[in-house]
């Protein structure tokens, strides 16, 4: 049959048709019982119940004023004082400290002074500040700078040098390296190992003796070398320190790097030590290696332990002989021995006063550009091979 067919004409209702008798009650059918469906199972299965943190550690998380115990409270002219001193002391160092005055007097001052200090490390300057009163009894404060040395032995190797002197390739290059020896010998004033009153002199006698008092105790090969050694940084250390007395390198000096022509990388790297060092006379015409050596910690000289137990700054800085075989592995272990049984260790350290008064032009400026340049001398001349 087409059901796509339709008819024009209008259709008209069918009659009903009466039944005889009422239609009996069908019931309906009941629906077939089927299996009850079960909940699936979560994908991720069942949560884990797990305990809270433990209550105890929650003090970690908070921050706690100092305890001042038992101590008086302080006048109000103490607090002034000390905000005073602070501000001051703001100023020079460029740092700006949070306003607490709210907290209360001494708190207040605990909190600053920490915030104070760890603006200055973030800064990396090595300041300590300390506390004190000026002559009128007022509160000042104080700030220790410390260039921190480390645990480095600046010694400056001699014998390299004479080597550069000896070739003609290097000997106008080596000539800068003479002049800048000079300079740290006479102005510097960096200590020789052949001077009788210097520290490594007197470890390399301690040596000579040990070598040449027992002579059965090496074989035989291995004595001669350690003396011929031993013989070789004497006699090149007297011939260089006679070089290093003349004042001539020293009144020639500008002229030599100014006139200098740099033909490689060693000659380049001569000159800049150099300029280095030339520019660092300039600036301090009057600096010494100990211009600023902190002499608190020093015993005094009627002590029978003089000095004994202090790493003082003319035993880790000095020329010696070279950096390099039999010889300075003794002399190493030696100093080391011994520095591990002192307990100080002397450094250049500058204390300034916030007490109102201008604050004068001192600072550790030469400290830090003199260990740059004698690091960079000790770097040049224990590398030659790697540099020509």
């Amino acid at each position: 049959m087409d059901y796509a067919t339709t008819n024009k004409r209008a259709a008209s209702a069918a009659q009903q048709r009466k039944a005889k008798a009422a239609a009996q009650k069908r019931r309906a059918v009941p629906a077939a019982i089927g299996q009850e469906e079960r909940c699936r199972r979560a994908a991720k299965g069942q949560a884990a119940i797990r305990p809270c943190g433990a209550a105890a550690y929650g003090f970690l998380k908070l921050r706690f004023l100092p305890h001042f115990a038992g101590q008086p409270v302080k006048p109000i002219k103490d607090e002034e004082d000390f905000y005073r001193s602070l501000n001051l002391l703001c100023v020079h160092y460029n740092i700006s400290v949070t306003d607490n005055r709210h907290i209360g007097y001494p708190y207040n001052k605990a909190v600053a002074l920490w915030e104070a200090s760890k603006l200055l490390r973030e800064k990396r300057e090595s300041v300590q500040i300390l506390e004190g009163r000026d002559g009128k009894g007022s509160l000042v404060l104080q700030a220790e700078e410390t260039y921190n040395t480390g645990s480095t032995l600046y010694y400056i190797p001699i014998v390299p040098l004479y080597r550069l002197m000896q070739d003609r390739k290097t000997k106008r290059a080596a000539q800068l390296l003479l002049a800048t020896c000079a300079y740290l010998y006479h102005v510097a004033g960096i200590p020789y190992y052949t001077d009788d009153s210097s520290y490594l002199c007197w470890q390399y006698d301690m040596i000579r003796e040990w070598v040449e008092n027992d002579p059965t105790d090496w074989e035989q090969e291995s004595y001669y070398v350690n003396c011929s050694q031993l013989n070789t940084a004497e006699h090149i250390g007297k011939v260089m320190q006679r070089r290093l007395w003349n004042p001539c390198h020293l009144n020639r000096f500008e002229d030599l790097a100014a006139q200098f022509i740099a033909l490689d990388n060693f000659a380049c790297d001569c000159l800049s030590i150099a300029d280095k060092a030339l520019q660092l006379w300039r600036d301090h015409p009057q600096g010494h290696v100990y211009r600023h050596a902190d002499t608190r910690i020093l015993h005094s000289e009627d002590d029978d332990n003089c000095n004994e137990d202090c790493i003082t700054m003319d035993k880790y800085i000095g020329f010696c002989a070279e950096t390099e075989g039999w010889l300075y592995h003794t002399l190493s272990e030696c100093v080391n021995n011994e520095f591990n049984e002192c307990c100080d260790i002397q450094q250049p350290v500058l204390t300034r006063t916030f007490d109102g008064r201008m604050q004068d032009a001192e600072s550790l400026d030469f400290e830090c550009r003199l260990f740059s340049l004698i690091d960079d001398l000790c770097y040049l001349l224990n590398t030659i091979n790697d540099e020509k």
